[in-house]
């Protein structure tokens, strides 16, 4: 696929089989061609329809935001985009888009100044500077003693106050393929915060790239795709690209509830799912493994998972025993293996770099742990071993290498190094940030590649990947991936729900802490006990400290993923409350 070109709507998808250069075009193809269809419908407890947007709604309201946004600032100019749960989001990007605005999506404000998106959004503005701050009424009125206080010269917009007749006076932007779109901030919460530039080019090809990828049997008999639902927080990428932009691409309609919502109630997720019937969702492992051990058995009467086309996990890394359970526990229910689709990707390649194919299921390799640690997967046989999950064949439109992170060499199918990607989704580097990360150069390929710092190997034309290489945790020269380690520390004891493993230096070594979330009445010596001595049996690893903690404590992201730096921080300054002394 050549970028310079631009993308072509699916087949089938109403809005012409021209192409398309930025998203502006896209939407307003959209708008014409199919101006009644009802393309974002917003519950806000889960289960009442609280509001909706038509295309024609969506375009309007973002041609007369766009006519205020440009008599107050310059094309290029950042807006920051701070918005709760709900549509205003939508209306706001694309307007941002529509007057040739950068739009900065962040996580919302909740009023207090000890929080820390507070913290967050502060250094983000430092990385940016935006000039202004889009948001709602309400927001700003519940939040305005903490916005003057920490972002006190941006200029403030409330979005649903602008008044929607102005959209007679837009004028279309000088924007083109290249021009940037969004940053896209990642969902860490620790150091100097990195925004992805994505240009329109970029966007649209990965739009495109994630249909292909996501091609299923239906599509052969000319159906669209599915009505999508999703919980997932629309500054985060996945839930940007899946709950604002691909129902515009793929042209299907999408269901949206707050994030906040399926962690207090995971069912409200698989119900809305049953309700929709035939339906495509996304989401991290994390939420899959909060299904199995939050939803009860009682609650699965009426609940009927047998229209549920495509469920792509990614965001995190993907555990064969999450599937597996999953697929056990909802199967009575009407959920298929084949409806599991892993992917691999990452905010500086949009968001979509690889996915399985649709209907055929998870695909899973069994390696010999130990050879793991020296960097070679050797298939063995089960039960031993650790089971690694496929991420996807690597489409045509992209090129991955894995190399060795030193020498940058090409690694033989089966050794593990460094993830190397190169294609038009990838973004053009980081904003106002001189990096190497988007220009490496590779013996033997033309071209920049981008290093993704993730770790993994080719095997039989599958991408697996391993974990991150900064991440790593080295122990007697091997090296063990904590989200292995952790994956074993929640198998110790059914009191633990959650775990973050950690690498601590203490200057004559590696320290390997385990923080534990432990819920019920079991004795903390007992379940610590049970950490120590589950992680060594299954990996060989000695747990130098384990800290116990209540659920819901270790940091995470709006989208639930595991702020491993915040964990560190954390620990580092002993604001973790531990539960048994060290060993």
């Amino acid at each position: 696929m050549n970028l310079r070109d631009g993308v072509r709507l699916p087949k089938g998808v109403a809005g012409g089989r021209r192409k398309f250069t930025t998203l502006v075009e896209l939407c307003q193809a959209r708008a014409a061609a199919e101006p009644d269809m009802r393309a974002y419908t917003f519950y806000a407890d889960g289960r009442t329809e609280w509001d909706a947007l038509t295309l024609a709604d969506l375009d309007r309201r973002a041609r007369a935001l766009a006519v205020h946004l440009t008599a107050l600032a310059q094309p290029g100019t950042r807006a920051l985009l701070c918005f709760e749960p709900g549509l205003d989001f939508h209306i706001a990007f694309l307007g941002c888009l529509y007057a040739g605005l950068i739009a900065v999506p962040v996580a919302p404000l909740d009023g207090t100044r000890t929080s820390v998106k507070v913290s967050r959004i502060e250094s983000i503005v430092a990385s940016c500077h935006p000039d202004l701050l889009l948001s709602t009424g309400l927001t700003f009125a519940k939040c305005l003693p903490v916005i003057e206080e920490s972002l006190p010269n941006l200029v403030r917009l409330a979005v649903d106050e602008v008044e929607p007749a102005l959209a007679d006076r837009w004028a279309p932007p000088s924007i083109g393929i290249n021009t940037p779109a969004y940053l896209q901030y990642s969902s860490g919460s620790t150091g100097e915060p990195k925004g992805v530039t994505l240009t329109h080019g970029n966007v649209l090809h990965n739009l495109a790239l994630i249909h292909d990828n996501l091609y299923r049997p239906s599509d052969e008999e000319g159906l669209p795709r599915p009505t999508s639902v999703s919980w997932l927080p629309s500054h985060y990428n996945m839930g940007l690209i899946g709950g604002v932009l691909d129902p515009l691409y793929a042209g299907r309609s999408a269901l949206l509830f707050p994030a906040g919502v399926f962690v207090r109630s995971p069912i409200s997720w698989l119900r809305l799912i049953s309700q929709v019937g035939r339906a495509d969702s996304c989401a991290p492992n994390f939420a899959l493994d909060l299904c199995v051990r939050r939803i009860a058995e009682a609650q699965l009467a009426g609940l009927d998972l047998s229209g549920w086309e495509m469920a792509l996990i990614g965001g995190e890394p993907v555990r064969a025993q999450t599937l597996d359970r999953f697929c056990e526990v909802f199967a009575p229910a009407g959920f298929r293996r084949g409806t599991l689709v892993p992917g691999y990707g990452l905010a500086e390649s949009t968001v979509m770099v690889t996915s399985a194919v649709v209907g055929e299921g998870p695909v899973t390799l069994r390696c010999d742990a130990e050879a793991l640690t020296k960097g070679r997967a050797r298939p063995i046989d089960p039960p031993g071993g650790r089971q690694l999950v496929s991420c996807g064949p690597v489409p045509p439109s992209i090129t991955v290498v894995v190399a060795d992170e030193v020498t940058l060499q090409e690694c033989a199918e089966g050794e593990v190094g460094e993830i190397f990607v190169q294609g038009p989704s990838v973004g053009t580097g980081y904003w106002n940030r001189p990096d190497q990360v988007f220009h490496a150069e590779l013996p033997g390929r033309r071209g920049a590649f981008l290093r993704t710092g993730d770790t993994g190997f080719r095997w039989d034309g599958e991408l697996f990947v391993t974990g991150r290489a900064k991440e790593v945790i080295i122990v007697a020269g091997a090296n063990h991936h904590p989200h292995d380690l952790e994956a074993t520390a929640e198998t110790a004891h059914p009191a633990v729900t959650g775990c973050c493993v950690l690498g601590i230096e203490d200057g004559q070594r590696e320290l390997v802490v385990v923080l534990a979330e432990a819920a019920g009445e079991a004795d903390p010596e007992e379940v610590a006990m049970a950490v120590r001595r589950t992680v060594h049996t299954g990996h060989g690893v000695r747990v130098d400290d384990v800290v116990l903690l209540a659920p819901g404590t270790l940091p995470r992201s709006t989208s639930g993923k595991l702020l491993r730096g915040a964990c560190r921080d954390a620990y580092g300054a002993g604001k973790l409350r531990r539960q048994m002394p060290r060993a």
